[in-house]
């Protein structure tokens, strides 16, 4: 009896290690950062007809996509780079809003809304690079 008490009182322990772990990770300041920082528009008129590659380090990681021009329209983005996990595959959601838009301004997938975000921000960075080359 003492050792199924001593089990499950090591079982909680790890239980509430491991959501404050996890809360702390997703409340510390570059995630904050990430998930509130501004995705700001691109003008397609100024930007001419090739591919461009962007990319967005958010922790260890730097994501990275492909963007598509023609006409002053964004025919395709290519994600080249991106994390393995359910989050990351669901954020994947956010490139094919943007096609439709044609716009950066576009919704955060909900439930991925950190990825979507740097997905776009990698986006927006290809197109400012275009512009200023």
């Amino acid at each position: 009896m003492k050792r199924r008490f001593l089990i499950g009182i090591i079982s909680l322990i790890i239980v509430i290690g491991g959501a404050g772990t996890i809360f702390m990770a997703h409340n510390s300041g570059e995630f904050r950062k990430v998930r509130n920082m501004p995705i700001n528009e691109v003008d397609l008129s100024r930007v001419s007809d090739g591919t461009y590659e962007g990319d967005f380090s958010y922790g260890r990681f730097t994501y990275v996509v492909e963007v598509i021009v023609k006409d002053h329209r964004i025919e395709n983005i290519k994600i080249l780079k991106n994390r393995d996990t359910g989050h990351a595959k669901k954020a994947e959601g956010v490139i094919k809003r943007v096609i439709q838009a044609q716009s950066l301004k576009v919704d955060a997938i909900t439930g991925a809304t950190t990825t979507s975000k740097t997905l776009l921000k990698a986006v927006e960075n290809a197109l400012a690079k275009a512009i200023s080359q």
